[in-house]
């Protein structure tokens, strides 16, 4: 006669504690892999934030808007890349303020239906005025337009002088 193996009712089987032991180390390389995921997409957020709050700061800067504005109405500057002339999204350069004091030197592209051009500004703030030393635009073939030619009023027409 052979025996048969007893099987206790209330103990697992040998192989069922093997999977279950496989299964909870899936379930931990799982939520540590997920884990890491929010963290990176948490700081890549952040850093995101961080920097569309630095673009939206230098784009409200009056040296940026000046030169803007004098890049749309520039008849020279339509008449070679076309009209409408849209900014980039992106600025490059720097703007540091004290008070009423400080310097802004920015590079942004513009781009028109006939092609595009790289705005330069530099200037300097002085007891809360602006004072720039470079304003112009360069086309994609070499053009260098200069900005400061056309002064403009605030509300974008050429002042009076």
């Amino acid at each position: 006669m052979s025996q048969s193996p007893v099987i206790d009712p209330i103990q697992s089987p040998p192989s069922f504690q093997q999977e279950r032991k496989k299964s909870n180390s899936g379930c931990i390389v799982v939520g540590v892999v997920g884990g890491c995921l929010i963290a990176v997409m948490v700081c890549g957020g952040v850093i995101a934030t961080g920097v569309v709050g630095a673009f939206a700061l230098i784009k409200s800067s009056e040296p940026y808007t000046e030169s803007l504005a004098r890049a749309q109405t520039n008849e020279e500057l339509r008449s070679t890349i076309g009209d409408p002339v849209d900014p980039s999204i992106f600025v490059l350069g720097s703007i540091k303020l004290n008070n009423d004091d400080g310097n802004a030197d920015l590079n942004y592209s513009v781009s028109g239906p006939n092609g595009a051009a790289t705005v330069h500004v530099t200037g300097t703030k002085l007891d809360g005025n602006w004072d720039y030393s470079r304003m112009d635009a360069t086309t994609d073939d070499g053009t260098k337009i200069d900005l400061l030619d056309e002064p403009t009023s605030e509300n974008g027409s050429e002042a009076d002088q």
